[in-house]
């Protein structure tokens, strides 16, 4: 699994052949977190996803809308 990038220290990742709707992975010391680009997020694993660091992603995926389109377009 390439990472995308790294926002504030969480590992952004997009699966390779992953299943739709169009989403991203963030990994940070044993926490997996699905973001989709509407904001919405999954835990994955466990861990708590603390407030600063919701806010922090989900700006992330509203942001970055485009880009993350283009990269999983790329690898899919």
């Amino acid at each position: 699994m390439p990472i995308f990038e790294i926002v504030n220290g969480w590992a952004i990742t997009i699966y390779l052949n992953d299943h739709l709707p169009i989403h991203f992975h963030a990994k940070k010391a044993g926490m997996s977190v699905r973001f989709y680009l509407d904001g919405t997020f999954e835990m994955e694993a466990h861990g708590k996803l603390s407030a600063a660091d919701r806010k922090r992603l989900v700006k992330y995926a509203l942001d970055n809308k485009r880009k993350i389109k283009e990269y999983w377009n790329a690898l899919h």
